[in-house]
């Protein structure tokens, strides 16, 4: 079973993968679409797992898409 880490490196790794992502607007939506790709997480793994990926800091600095909080934020 893929998880929110797995979906979090996924959508680092992958700029047309992450694009899928880019009309959620809530937690709620993005755990939604993730589970039709095949990743189980919940709203609460959202909001529980805040710390960044080192792959995620390197895009946040760099532009990209990385998983905070309850959003998708891109730079």
């Amino acid at each position: 079973m893929k998880n929110l880490v797995d979906f979090r490196k996924a959508i680092v790794a992958d700029k047309a993968f992450a694009k899928k992502f880019a009309a959620c607007k809530t937690a709620e939506a993005l755990v939604e679409a993730a589970a039709k790709e095949g990743f189980i997480f919940t709203v609460a793994d959202i909001k529980n797992n805040t710390d960044l990926l080192p792959e995620e800091l390197e895009k946040a600095a760099g532009g990209g898409w990385f998983v905070t909080g309850s959003t998708i934020i891109t730079n």
